[in-house]
C-alpha cells in the first residue's frame, strides 16, 4: 500500500498522528486539502493509544478530560470532529471527581467552580479572601486567552504576563496558608509542575479545564484516534502506520517530502510535524537550518517522565469508583520540582477505568507516578528486546515498590491482581516519540516565556509544527495547537465559527 501512495503527491503531510496530527487532517481534508498521515508505530493515537494485555484492554495516556459539558470549550471541539457520535464518556462524581490524599489528609474536588468556591470556604472559613482572589485570578487569566475559550486571538503569539509569573509563587502570596497552598495546587500532576519554572498560565488553564466538567471515555481511548481516522478517510485523506519519516526531502531551501525507514518517499508541498521539535530537527540535514534555531529546540528541557503499572484484577471483585485517585506520600504535592530516585515512590495516580459491560467493577486499574529518564538512560540505546535481565528486574522492583504504596491506601487489591504489566520512560519514548518519554512535552519556564515558546511556523518557510510542545499539553492544548497549525492554511475566525456552532 506505500509503495502505491509514494507515487501521489499531496497537499500536506502530516508526520506523527498524535491527536493533533489527526485533528490537522480532518480540519484540512474537510478545507479540500490532499492529506497523509504518517505514524511510524502499528498504531495511531500517540497517548490516545490503548494496548492489549492478558485479554484486557489498557488505555495508555488519556485517563480524563475536562471541559466536555454541553457548551464548554471542548465539548465544542469534540462536536466539531465527531467525536460524540458512537464514543460515549461518562461524567465524573459532581461532589469528587479527583480525591487528594496529600501527606494523610484527604480531599475531594467537586465540579463546577460555584462548587469548588463552596468547598474551599468551608475547609477553610478563614480563607475566603484568599480563596475569592485565586478564584478570580483564574478567571482572569483564562479569560485573557482568548484561543483557549475559541475567540479569536489578536495575534498567534502575545506574551501574556500570566506567561512570567511563578505559579507557586503567585500561590504563595495569596496566602500564609501551607495546607490550602497544596490544595490550590492539587491537580500539580496532570501538568508536572515545577514549584521553580511552572508558569501561572499553565496552573490557570489546567484547572480550570478539569474543575468546569471531568469525564473519562467509556470503554478504550484509542476509539478517539479510531474516530478521527474515519473522518480523514471521509475527505480523501490517508493515514499510513509503520511508515517512521527518517528525512526531511529538500528542493533546494524548502520541502519536497519525506523519506522513511523502509526506502518510501512521500512528495508534498508543506510539511507538519506533530513530533518533538528535537526530533524534528533529526530530520534534517546540516545546513539547511540555522544552527542557532535548531540547537535551541534541541536543548529544549522537557518535563518528567512516568512510570506506569498496569493490574489485572480478578473480575467482579473490585468496585468501580467514579474519580480518580492522587496519593502523595508527603504535603508536598510539588515534590517532583526537586526529584529524588532515591526516595520513589512518593506519589501515585491511580485511574479507575470506565467500562463495560459490568460497569459495577472493574478488571482492570492504570496506576501512574513521575519517573526521571536518567533512571533507564543505561538502556536508552538497546532496541527494547535487547536489555536484557537487568531491565526486567529494574521494572520488577520499580512495581513491587510502588504496588506496595498502592496497597497502604487499597489493601484489598493484595488478593485481587493475578497479572500485572509496566511501561517506563523508554516505553513510553518508543510509543509516544518524545525523546526522553516526557509525559507533558517541553517544559515552560516563566523566566524564559518566549525561549519557552514553539512556535507553529519553523525556520522552513513550507515546515510547521502541532501538537502538545506548541502551547499547552493534553487533550485541550494539543486540540487548540491543531487550531492554530491550520490557522497557517485556512481561515481561522471562520474555522472557530465553524467550531461554535458545532
Amino acid at each position: 500500500m506505500a509503495g502505491i501512495e509514494a507515487e501521489i503527491p499531496y497537499n500536506v503531510i502530516i508526520i506523527g498522528s498524535g491527536l493533533a496530527g489527526l485533528q490537522c487532517a480532518v480540519i484540512l481534508g474537510r478545507k479540500g486539502y490532499r492529506v497523509l498521515v504518517l505514524e511510524k508505530n502499528e498504531h495511531i493515537g500517540g497517548t490516545l493509544q490503548s494496548f492489549d494485555y492478558k485479554g484486557v484492554s489498557f488505555s495508555t495516556g488519556m485517563h480524563y478530560v475536562g471541559s466536555l459539558d454541553e457548551g464548554q470549550v471542548l465539548n465544542r471541539i469534540f462536536r466539531y470532529f465527531n467525536l460524540f457520535d458512537g464514543i460515549r464518556y461518562k461524567r465524573l462524581d459532581e461532589h469528587g471527581f479527583d480525591v487528594f490524599n496529600i501527606g494523610g489528609k484527604k480531599y475531594a474536588f467537586p465540579m463546577g467552580w460555584p462548587a469548588f468556591e463552596n468547598y474551599l470556604k468551608a475547609l477553610f472559613p478563614e480563607e475566603t479572601t484568599a480563596i475569592q482572589n485565586y478564584i478570580n485570578a483564574v478567571e482572569s487569566t483564562v479569560c485573557g486567552q482568548e484561543i483557549f475559550n475559541l475567540e479569536n486571538p489578536a495575534a498567534t503569539y502575545v506574551e501574556k504576563p500570566s506567561q512570567s509569573i511563578n505559579a507557586w509563587d503567585f500561590i504563595c502570596n495569596l496566602t500564609q496558608n501551607a495546607e490550602l497552598r497544596q490544595v490550590f495546587s492539587a491537580l500539580n500532576f496532570v501538568y508536572a509542575g515545577d514549584r521553580n519554572r511552572t508558569p501561572w498560565y499553565v496552573h490557570a488553564l489546567i484547572n480550570h479545564y478539569f474543575i468546569s466538567s471531568s469525564y473519562r471515555v467509556v470503554g478504550a481511548s484509542n476509539q478517539i484516534p479510531q474516530r478521527l481516522y474515519q473522518e480523514i478517510e471521509k475527505t480523501g485523506g490517508r493515514v499510513l502506520t509503520m511508515q517512521k519519516v527518517t528525512q526531511l526531502l529538500f528542493n533546494e531551501d524548502h520541502l519536497s517530502g519525506v523519506r522513511c525507514a523502509d526506502g518510501n518517499e512521500f512528495k508534498a508541498e508543506m510539511i507538519i510535524s506533530n513530533i518533538h521539535p528535537g526530533s524534528t530537527m533529526n530530520l534534517i540535514e546540516p545546513g539547511k537550518i540555522k544552527k542557532s534555531y535548531r540547537n535551541r529546540l534541541e536543548q529544549k528541557t522537557d518535563t518528567l517522565s512516568c512510570f506506569a503499572l498496569y493490574l489485572k484484577l480478578k473480575p467482579g471483585k473490585f468496585r468501580y469508583q467514579n474519580f480518580n485517585y492522587n496519593f502523595y506520600l508527603q504535603p508536598d504535592v510539588w515534590y517532583a520540582s526537586s526529584y529524588d530516585e532515591r526516595l520513589w515512590p512518593e506519589h501515585f495516580f491511580l485511574h479507575f477505568p470506565a467500562d463495560e459491560p459490568n460497569p459495577q467493577w472493574v478488571d482492570h486499574l492504570s496506576i501512574v507516578t513521575y519517573m526521571s529518564f536518567e533512571e533507564v538512560s543505561m538502556w536508552k540505546d538497546l532496541p527494547s528486546n535487547a536489555r536484557g535481565i537487568g531491565y526486567k528486574q529494574f521494572k520488577k522492583e520499580k512495581a513491587e515498590k510502588l504496588l506496595a504504596l498502592v496497597l497502604l491506601q487499597f489493601p484489598e487489591l493484595e488478593n485481587l491482581i493475578t497479572d500485572y504489566t509496566t511501561a517506563t520512560p523508554l516505553t513510553f519514548r518508543e510509543y509516544v516519540g518524545s525523546p526522553t518519554g516526557s509525559m507533558y512535552g517541553t517544559l515552560r519556564d516563566y523566566k524564559f516565556p518566549l525561549a519557552s515558546y514553539v512556535g507553529v511556523r519553523t525556520k522552513i518557510h513550507n515546515l510547521y509544527f502541532t501538537g502538545q510542545n506548541l502551547n499547552l499539553h493534553g487533550v485541550m492544548g494539543v486540540s487548540i495547537s491543531a487550531l492554530l497549525t491550520c490557522a497557517e492554511f485556512v481561515d481561522l475566525p471562520e474555522l472557530l465559527n465553524e467550531i461554535n456552532d458545532s
